[in-house]
């Protein structure tokens, strides 16, 4: 029996809270008398859960004939890996696709597909015609051909697996594809869409969205005379700024919302019973899945994570991937906040992986508030003819090897997990908030330029001390943000009015705002819409973060660095701040307002330099917002609600700094790789 429960905030294993450790091991690139050596070492390092895919190319080697048995090939053979998993105590986390990407030729859909319907590529409109683009060959998600394909390996997998599923088996979680989205981010693909059909994708969504033919035609300056017949590219060519929305609209509220209803009632039809999953493909992409969650409120959503991607591991990637990412998730997703992928090798051979630093990876990832992981990939293999996107060798500086046997790094990520599990508590303990973040909601955010500033806004705010709380603060009320003391907003131009007007109602009431990245006074429409800055009394100018390479700002007559573009406003010179360097347009200016107060900055602030931090600290102390810690610029600290405190030091070198922790001072000494609780 496999006692296995999820919450909003946790796994429930064995009847109560604990961390799902799982390792990812492909058995169709391994020879299936390694299979047991590789599982063993999983359940050695800690692991209480096995990942793995369950290849659609692999076991559907020919349209309709299916190999689960190992008859076609004996690493096919899905029951006795299934059988052996349940052996060796270890929960399983099935991951059938339809797409797997895992580094297999096209991604995962079989050859025979993509040859026998070509019509199913994603498509591009170019020079008056449609034509394939992209990764091709692929298939489009919502592509009639592609479904039906898909349902069919979906009836047979599920029929295989369905029986191993807990309670009575192991099989605890079942992926619906991977990584949303990939090519088809801009498929014009008319059958793909539905055109000429009145049931059709894009038909709907542009009913469903404006209503009536009327207001599309008012939009965009045209005369449609059927929503059936309008195409994406004709929409673009009339009004490209709107269609951009309607297009991040269409994908995001829309079409794969849609896509993963049908995979789901594919798997539910065919006996599928266990927690249905997905990830985001990084921290930001959690985006991609905020609209997704709300129409398919069932799909329990991880984050993928991999620091090699920067090149190496260093704070900004820790506090990105680690920090803003558990806390994005855990606001944004309303399930467990857990790693789908989690570095544990990496899929180029440079830069390296080393022991120590995969070993801080994941603690500070669950220190963070992640309350899983699954470490990609846990085991290395070989890729048979024709089945690696990168040819036979698939090593992955994986911890273990193909024949089963330890690599170097090995006893360090055992370590790792053992010291999770040794102080458990103090892991899984809610994180202690300073301040509140608030990060917009529009689709697709990733896609715009708001999604990064939000992150570097995040890793100032760390840099400085504080730990922020992350808040949808435009779908939440009036009440829950006047339970905020102070609450640090990233906006772009644009912002609903209803939001503005939410915004001035919460300083009125006695809140602190501070204001980052540019003052509203766009509607989404295009139309003007300042109310904010009307009510605090700003004039604001049309704003373009951009690179600016000798800006800085000037507070108390020092210089700081932030390399960008400042928006221009006007205020009462009573109320500025700082000013923008060379010349005396204000850079940021603090106002009260009702009971409370309004610290305004409108510039993103990416962060090259210490200094920085003293600068946020000065302007935030004109409102009285302080961080709990203060001293650390070597070391994290990850203050928890317990008053029990994780300090992590990630460098190669033995840190020591005196750090304060609400006043209170602590001479910390940390070896290289290593974390203390205080």
């Amino acid at each position: 029996m496999t006692d296995f429960t999820l919450t909003e905030n946790s796994f429930i294993i064995d009847g109560r809270e604990q961390p799902f450790l799982c390792g990812e091991i492909h058995y169709f690139r391994m020879p299936k008398h390694n299979w047991s050596k590789a599982l063993d070492l999983l359940a050695e390092s800690g692991c209480n859960a096995v990942a793995f895919y369950i290849p659609w190319f692999v076991h559907e080697y020919s349209e309709g004939k299916f190999d689960f048995h190992g008859e076609f090939h004996e690493s096919n053979d899905l029951h006795t890996w299934l059988r052996l998993t349940r052996e060796k105590g270890l929960m399983a986390f099935c991951r059938p696709g339809p797409y797997i990407y895992a580094e297999t030729t096209n991604l995962g859909i079989p050859v025979w597909f993509t040859e026998k319907y070509p019509n199913a590529n994603v498509k591009a409109y170019k020079n008056g015609k449609y034509e394939s683009y992209g990764f091709v060959p692929n298939g489009a998600h919502n592509h009639p051909d592609f479904i039906r394909a898909v349902k069919r390996w979906y009836e047979a997998v599920c029929r295989e697996i369905r029986d191993y599923q807990a309670p009575n088996g192991n099989i605890v979680l079942f992926q619906l594809c991977n990584e949303i989205p990939n090519e088809d981010i801009d498929d014009r693909n008319p059958e793909n869409l539905g055109i000429g059909k009145p049931d059709g994708l894009y038909p709907s969504f542009l009913k469903e969205r404006y209503g009536s033919l009327d207001m599309l035609n008012k939009r965009y300056h045209a005369d449609f005379i059927s929503f059936e017949y309008i195409e994406p590219h004709m929409l673009e060519e009339r009004n490209k700024e709107q269609y951009f929305e309607d297009h991040l609209a269409f994908y995001y509220e829309y079409y794969y919302p849609e896509y993963f209803r049908k995979l789901a009632v594919i798997a539910r039809d065919n006996g599928i019973t266990v927690p249905l999953v997905h990830n985001a493909y990084n921290p930001r992409a959690i985006s991609l899945h905020y609209h997704n969650k709300r129409k398919n409120p069932w799909l329990i959503v991880g984050v993928d994570c991999y620091y090699s991607l920067a090149g190496r591991l260093g704070i900004k990637e820790l506090v990105y991937f680690c920090e803003f990412g558990a806390e994005y998730s855990r606001a944004f997703l309303k399930n467990v906040p857990w790693v789908m992928e989690q570095e544990c090798g990496y899929w180029h051979d440079y830069p390296a992986v080393y022991g120590p630093e995969l070993y801080i990876w994941n603690i500070w990832t669950m220190a963070a508030g992640y309350k899983g992981i699954n470490m990609y990939l846990f085991a290395s293999g070989e890729n048979r003819p024709g089945m690696g996107f990168y040819g036979t060798d698939h090593n992955w500086q994986a911890p273990v090897d193909v024949n089963g046997e330890k690599n170097a790094h090995f006893d360090d990520i055992k370590r790792s997990l053992q010291d999770i599990k040794d102080n458990i508590d103090v892991f899984l303990d809610e994180n202690r908030y300073d301040i509140a973040m608030g990060i917009k909601n529009s689709p697709g955010l990733i896609w715009r330029n708001i999604s990064k500033i939000s992150s570097e806004a995040y890793f100032a705010l760390r840099s400085t001390g504080f730990m922020p709380e992350i808040r949808d603060f435009e779908a939440e009320s009036l009440e829950e943000l006047k339970e905020l003391p102070a609450l640090w907003i990233v906006s772009d131009s644009v912002m609903e009015e209803h939001v503005q007007r939410k915004l001035c109602d919460y300083v009125k009431g006695g809140g602190k705002l501070i204001l980052q990245g540019a003052v509203p006074y766009l509607h989404e429409t295009g139309q003007p819409c300042t109310l904010l800055a009307d009510e605090l009394g700003i004039k604001v100018c049309p704003h373009k973060d951009e690179d600016c390479p000798q800006q800085k700002i000037v507070l108390d007559g020092k210089e700081y660095y932030i390399g960008r573009t400042v928006q221009k406003f006007e205020t009462d010179p009573e109320f500025i701040a700082a000013r923008a360097w060379e010349g005396q347009d204000p850079a940021a200016a603090v106002m009260p307002y009702g009971k409370g107060t309004v610290l305004v900055l409108p510039f993103r602030i990416d962060m090259k330099f210490y200094s920085m931090t003293e600068c946020i600290r000065k302007l935030l102390d004109r409102i009285a917002v302080k961080p709990f810690v203060e001293g650390n610029r070597l070391l994290g600290v990850i203050p928890k609600k317990s008053s029990r405190n994780i300090i992590l030091n990630y460098h190669p070198v033995e840190v020591r700094e005196m750090v304060k922790l609400d006043g209170r001072p602590y001479d910390i000494a940390l070896a290289p790789h290593s974390f203390m609780i205080v």
